[in-house]
């Protein structure tokens, strides 16, 4: 059901619980079914909250996951085509960066507001003004939390190594 309803079912609960007169039984069940509708509220507004996000941030994931892809694309030829070892780790530690990249645009927090990891000041190569730069900084620490718990997630193998074969 969705929160309106729940919302009415809770209220309903409650006015029954407001009266005086009412049998002990009824009454730890009526109190059973409120935690039990509350529980529940919960659980659909953080869905209704997901979902909204979700809607929100699907075309700006789209693009990144594309960008991320075409880059992802030429880090491995790169790695095939350097012959130094020099070379190779650059480009093996930019595969890898680009991996968890992919993986910071598949797998980021439903819950929470999407990050972007390329923001319109780096797209468009403006600088930033005092105001801008310190939200960025804190942008910037929420991306990078994000990032690291990304990075954790795949040495752990819970999420893939390479997630550009899925």
């Amino acid at each position: 059901p969705g929160v309106q309803k729940i919302k009415a079912a809770l209220r309903q609960t409650r006015r029954l619980l407001a009266k005086d007169k009412l049998a002990a039984d009824v009454r730890v069940e009526t109190e059973r079914r409120q935690r039990a509708l509350e529980a529940e509220l919960q659980q659909a507004e953080v869905a209704r909250k997901e979902r909204a996000f979700a809607l929100r941030y699907h075309k700006i994931k789209f693009f990144e996951r594309q960008k991320v892809s075409r880059k992802l694309k030429q880090a491995k030829k790169a790695v095939d085509a350097a012959s130094s070892k020099s070379e190779k780790k650059k480009a093996s530690s930019e595969l890898y960066d680009l991996r968890v990249d992919l993986n910071y645009i598949l797998h980021y927090p439903k819950a929470k507001k999407y990050i972007s990891l390329f923001p319109p000041e780096v797209r468009k190569g403006e600088e930033p003004s005092a105001a801008s730069l310190a939200e960025a900084t804190k942008t910037n620490a929420d991306r990078d939390e994000v990032k690291k718990w990304i990075r954790e997630q795949m040495e752990s193998g819970d999420l893939p190594s390479e997630p550009e074969v899925e």
